[in-house]
């Protein structure tokens, strides 16, 4: 097992809020399927659908934005680079994914529901955003926090957990 470390934790604690919310868009595709549009005006759709705009597309981005942004740069100079290569090679699939994904879900609230074109659309990208996401945090969870606890030190650890915060409020 690896040593924790500060931003270790926050980017773990990130993880598991993204899953959980990745699982429960799994559930409500798989539950409703992809010939049926929902409706909108249930209170559970709406807040799956707002919840996915609001927290894992935004989540993503910041998440992906900082590690690109603050944590690769740290590992590359360690001489670390394989790793944030091959993520970096994700995020640029995922990322337009999830937003596509939001976009459809903010046009499917403001028109008052899906059509069925938009509604397939959205049950397959959501359904690719949510194995490829997944994979991606348990690839995170296995190489990139094994990686920081072994190549940031104590004090980068802290620079990156403190900006980190800064980006989550």
């Amino acid at each position: 097992m690896y040593a924790q470390t500060q931003i270790g934790t926050l980017l773990h604690e990130e993880h598991l809020h993204t899953l959980a919310a990745l699982q429960r868009l799994e559930a409500f595709l798989s539950r409703q399927g992809n010939r049926k549009a929902p409706d909108v005006g249930n209170a559970e759709v709406r807040d799956i659908l707002t919840h996915l705009l609001s927290d894992v597309a935004a989540e993503v981005d910041r998440h992906f934005g900082f590690e690109e942004g603050h944590l690769f740069p740290v590992l590359s100079q360690r001489g670390e680079m394989g790793i944030a290569m091959m993520l970096t090679e994700e995020h640029r699939a995922i990322l337009p994914l999830a937003k596509d994904l939001a976009a459809l879900a903010r046009a499917a609230l403001d028109a008052g529901g899906f059509s069925p074109d938009s509604w397939r659309d959205f049950h397959d990208r959501g359904g690719e955003l949510c194995e490829r996401e997944m994979f991606h945090i348990q690839k995170e969870e296995m190489g990139l926090l094994a990686a920081i606890s072994m190549f940031v030190d104590a004090a980068d650890d802290a620079e990156l957990a403190v900006a980190y915060r800064a980006l989550a409020q």
